[in-house]
């Protein structure tokens, strides 16, 4: 079956990865410790930093409530991101890959964590190869749910069992597989070979420039 839509991963998958993501973090409990104890920061292990906010949040909305905690830590997580975009590029294979698919009539889309300013500095003519962006302020989930994928197929009108997801982390894979599409690791950011096989990558990639080489994209 031909792939129709290739769903990419942004950080590490179409630029290279340069968040520091123990850093974000630090930063977010740090606004947290302002309104939880540390035994609820404690808690917080294993959780990704997005997740963790709205879980911070929920409890404290049932303990009586401090909806200001929410918006703090999104904005100090939105800078942290600006900060870390500035002076960045994709690729400098990025935009012919993007080309060459679309030059075969696939559509492409981008789901990501981060925040759509971060994108536009990073990407700044992202309209001209990218037909959607679902970034976490318009998702209803995020990756790792399948949601996040779900939704930029839809936007793209792509049946899920005719598109490609394709992320550098294991949460990409996890979401593409859950949402029913072929998946591909790309070995570009912070992940291993044997980390892709176990959670069950359809293709594990060097870089997106391998795309090419998928029967069913040719």
């Amino acid at each position: 079956m031909k792939i129709e839509a290739v769903v990419f991963d942004f950080d590490g998958t179409l630029t290279p990865l340069t968040l520091n993501f123990d850093h974000l973090r630090t930063e977010i409990l740090k606004i947290a410790r302002e309104y939880i104890t540390d035994e609820m920061v404690n808690e917080m292990e294993g959780h990704y930093i997005i997740e963790m906010i709205y879980e911070i949040d929920k409890r404290l909305d049932g303990l009586g409530g401090s909806p200001e905690f929410k918006d703090r830590a999104f904005k100090t997580l939105r800078a942290l991101e600006v900060e870390s975009a500035y002076g960045k590029d994709v690729f400098p294979y990025t935009r012919n890959v993007l080309k060459s698919l679309k030059d075969r009539s696939i559509k492409t889309g981008i789901i990501t964590r981060s925040c759509i300013d971060a994108l536009n500095i990073v990407f700044p003519d992202i309209s001209d190869y990218i037909d959607n962006v679902v970034t976490r302020e318009g998702a209803r989930h995020v990756k790792p749910h399948p949601d996040h994928v779900v939704e930029a197929l839809q936007i793209m009108d792509v049946p899920r069992e005719k598109a490609l997801t394709v992320g550098d982390h294991p949460t990409d894979v996890m979401a593409g597989r859950s949402a029913g599409t072929y998946t591909a690791g790309v070995l570009t950011g912070r992940t291993t070979i044997e980390a892709f096989e176990k959670v069950g990558a359809t293709y594990i990639l060097n870089d997106i420039r391998d795309i090419i080489k998928i029967e069913t994209l040719k």
